[in-house]
């Protein structure tokens, strides 16, 4: 019988790394101690209920607590949404309606822009980049700050 619980794990084992989501691991474990318990007694009723209650216990118990540990990443922004939260140059000035654009220089290309508040943003200001529309920026000005200089009087 030790034999047929070590499948079942394999089995297991290998369906979870296909799913990967911490619910399959649980009957692998299950399997392994059901084998552990075939080499103790030849009683397959007292091996099935160790299966389960084991792989039952953990999946209720820790599936929760792995899926939420395991699966933080640190998102990586890539692509397009690496631009959000960026700072460009304003080459043309952006109007105050959604149909004004402008345009900006960011990271060394040139994008179309409008204004995400509405207010006009002269040539030259610096502008942070808060989404992405289509192949449009949608940007607001960078706070003049009293001790700096002022980004409207910046030379392309």
């Amino acid at each position: 019988m030790w034999l047929m619980w070590l499948v079942i794990g394999i089995i297991f084992a290998i369906a979870e790394m296909i799913n990967s989501g911490f619910f399959l691991i649980w009957f692998t474990v299950g399997a392994l101690a059901a084998l552990i318990t075939s080499l103790i007694t030849s009683n397959v009723a007292i091996q099935l209920i160790v299966f389960l209650t084991i792989s039952i216990l953990l999946l209720l118990t820790l599936t929760k607590y792995c899926t939420a540990h395991f699966s933080k990443r640190d998102a990586i922004a890539t692509n397009i949404d690496a631009l959000i939260g960026k700072t460009g140059t304003v080459l043309e000035a952006i109007g105050e309606h959604a149909t004004d654009v402008g345009q900006v220089k960011l990271d060394g290309e040139i994008w179309s822009a409008i204004s995400s508040n509405d207010l006009p943003i002269k040539k030259g200001s610096k502008v942070i980049i808060d989404e992405i529309r289509g192949v449009r920026l949608v940007v607001h000005a960078v706070p003049v700050d009293s001790n700096s200089t002022n980004p409207n009087m910046e030379q392309m």
